[in-house]
């Protein structure tokens, strides 16, 4: 038996070599390549993503709206470290966690701070719902409570699987 386990560890670590020498890692596949999209929750997919009140202002929350072609619904998804910055068109600044599971989600000027990269496997086009997760907190993107209202705030919270953590990317 021990030697069954020293085989495998020996597998293991053979395999976590080759992936290292081509450059393989878990991380890498989450940051493949910039993208440009409105976020629509899956449980509200004729709303979207927004910085309140197309805000320039550190701090200033994210919530659910309608659709209104401003640029404060369009986000660019810059691959990060091993996640992504997720970047509001309008104001440059960096979408932001504070840690603190049902805390709103804020703006802030793009430190580079683990509270603002985020891990996705998001495509935009398709008809498909993707997680949002912070790497800081491990905690999901969501709308606040499962809302379907207008204004409703984009928290972060434990994965449910509820279709209020999934978005769809349509791009913009």
């Amino acid at each position: 038996m021990r030697f069954l386990h020293r085989g495998l560890a020996a597998a293991a670590l053979a395999l976590a070599a080759a992936a290292a020498l081509i450059g393989v890692n878990a991380g890498a596949a989450n940051a493949a390549s910039q993208m440009t999209v409105r976020l629509a929750p899956v449980s509200n997919p004729f709303l979207t993503v927004e910085v309140r009140g197309a805000s320039y202002d550190n701090g200033a929350t994210v919530d659910q709206w309608t659709v209104n072609g401003g640029s404060n619904q369009i986000w660019n998804f810059i691959p990060f470290s091993d996640g992504y910055e997720i970047v509001n068109a309008r104001s440059g600044k960096c979408l932001t966690t504070n840690g603190v599971a049902g805390a709103t989600v804020y703006q802030f000027t793009c430190l580079g701070a683990l509270t603002q990269i985020w891990y996705t496997a998001l495509q935009p086009g398709n008809l498909i719902g993707y997680s949002i997760k912070s790497k800081v907190s491990g905690f999901y993107l969501e709308v606040n409570g499962a809302s379907g209202s207008q204004g409703a705030n984009i928290d972060t919270w434990y994965g449910n699987g509820g279709s209020h953590q999934f978005f769809l990317g349509t791009a913009a």
